[in-house]
């Protein structure tokens, strides 16, 4: 894979209105435009490989796993017995790799918006899937994410949804009304839901809207946060459940449950860092206790939080 060398330029990225983070870039690799977003794979010094969906920094070659793993693996070894998975969004492979590595799952539905980056990322980001995409327990459902949730009732173990910030479109895919939709489409009280819930340092205002939305659909609500380089700040996933929740796993049982169903331990989620991820942070209890912080629903969608366009 050849690299169009450049006059080393750099990516900045606003994480609000006061703050953000830069890298360099070494030359692009390609790009290309679908239907609905542009798409740039560029070399860098410090994360390798980056893909940028809009211009947004959205995967890196090093340390993804820090996003990744905390996204699946928390509901995956919380559940009794996972068999069946729906994965909304995720169209660089990460997350559907991880899900992958279970080996009680017997079938991932794979509720992606556009086919041409997950094309894209069959091609050009081989390191990140690692052959996921052609896994036969994957089933593709190019699409509408909310309307294939709503259209599916009691049929999920586990759903995970790896989506962009909320903003534009995807605004829809953090309100209560879609959250509701998610516990519908469990096969019984024991599934689980994970998404990413923004950063509480960054966009406290979203995290707590985030934390509040789900809390006034499912009884359990846990979170795990960690620093993710790529994103250049502290990071949270939010798991929400009727009757199981990851927190209170202790790391023995961590532990057996990887050894069970893993064929190789995780870099982060695993049993030695399982207290650190859902450690009672003073900063992420700040975030969440914000004052903007409220339950976001279909008629007031918009984040308090300011994205890049700040």
């Amino acid at each position: 894979m050849s690299v169009k060398r450049t006059e080393k330029t750099w990516i900045h990225e606003k994480l609000n209105e006061h703050t953000g983070y830069f890298y360099s870039v070494d030359g692009e690799i390609v790009s290309a435009k679908t239907p609905y977003q542009s798409a740039r794979l560029i070399q860098t010094s410090g994360y390798g490989k980056a893909l940028l969906i809009d211009d947004i920094t959205q995967v890196t070659e090093r340390w993804e796993y820090r996003y990744h793993e905390p996204l699946v693996h928390p509901v995956l070894l919380a559940h009794p017995s996972p068999s069946r998975v729906l994965l909304i969004g995720g169209g660089d492979g990460g997350a559907l790799r991880e899900i992958l590595r279970h080996n009680t799952v017997q079938r991932v539905d794979f509720a992606e918006l556009d086919a041409d980056i997950v094309n894209f990322s069959r091609e050009h980001l081989a390191h990140i899937h690692q052959g996921a995409f052609d896994d036969p327990r994957v089933h593709n459902a190019f699409g509408d994410g909310r309307k294939f949730v709503e259209s599916s009732t009691g049929i999920y173990d586990v759903i995970i949804m790896d989506m962009t910030d909320p903003e534009g479109p995807s605004r829809f895919l953090y309100t209560k009304e879609f959250f509701t939709a998610i516990r519908a489409a469990f096969r019984n009280d024991d599934g689980l839901f994970s998404m990413h819930s923004e950063s509480p340092v960054a966009r406290p205002a979203a995290f707590s809207c985030i934390g509040k939305t789900l809390a006034s659909v499912y009884p359990h609500i846990a979170t795990a946060s960690a620093f993710v380089p790529m994103y250049g700040t502290l990071w949270s996933w939010r798991y929400a459940g009727v009757t199981y929740t990851p927190a209170v796993l202790s790391p023995d049982t961590v532990a057996r449950s990887i050894a069970d169903r893993l064929e190789c331990t995780p870099q982060l989620v695993n049993a030695s860092m399982w207290p650190a991820l859902f450690a009672p942070d003073p900063l992420v209890e700040e975030a969440t206790e914000h004052p903007d912080g409220r339950i976001i629903t279909d008629s007031e969608p918009d984040f308090p939080d300011c994205y890049q366009n700040c």
